[in-house]
């Protein structure tokens, strides 16, 4: 009796799952697993043409770096060169009356973007004052009127003519104006 009433519950248990799973089928239609639904669709679209916009920025954005070229400020440099036109000899030492008369070149550049004139300001002290500007006076001057990118390189002689520590200090000024650049050498004349 007991397999009897359970092939009766099972078959009535399988005929109603039987129903239900054709109602089911019947009243919702169930997408086949390779078909996108049209929200799937949108979202797609939706996200290609996002990375579209996004690489179309940055490729504007690189273009525009690469043709647009960096603002540069303006300045000036001035720079100092030993007898050879090389910064390896300069000298530490002098001999009064055998070397104490020696050749340097100094070089200047303008990069301010309109032509300046510049003046360049030659002075000696004991080594021990301030600089930037020296409050020295000056031993000689040379003045130029520069382009823009244009250099300026011209050779000085510079004669140390007490025995002590020496400091040359070369300035870079406009007309009336320092521009905070300078260039100095140490040296013992004995």
């Amino acid at each position: 009796m007991k397999t009897g009433f359970l092939d009766f519950f099972l078959g009535c248990y399988r005929l109603k799952k039987k129903q239900r799973d054709e109602f089911m089928e019947k009243k919702i239609r169930r997408p086949q697993k390779s078909a996108k639904s049209v929200s799937d669709q949108d979202e797609e679209k939706t996200i290609t043409i996002t990375i579209l916009i996004a690489i179309a920025i940055l490729a504007g954005l690189l273009i525009y770096l690469v043709i647009t070229p960096p603002i540069q400020e303006p300045s000036s440099a001035i720079y100092l060169l030993d007898s050879q036109k090389k910064t390896e000899n300069f000298p530490k030492t002098v001999v009064l009356g055998e070397n104490n008369t020696f050749p340097l070149w100094v070089g200047v550049e303008n990069h301010n973007g309109v032509t300046t004139t510049f003046l360049v300001q030659i002075k000696m002290d004991d080594g021990k004052g301030i600089v930037d500007p020296s409050p020295a006076e000056f031993l000689e001057s040379y003045e130029k009127t520069l382009a823009d990118e244009e250099l300026w390189e011209f050779q000085m002689t510079i004669n140390v003519d007490q025995v002590g520590n020496h400091r040359i200090i070369i300035e870079l000024w406009s007309f009336d104006e320092y521009l905070g650049n300078w260039v100095s050498l140490s040296l013992e004349a004995i």
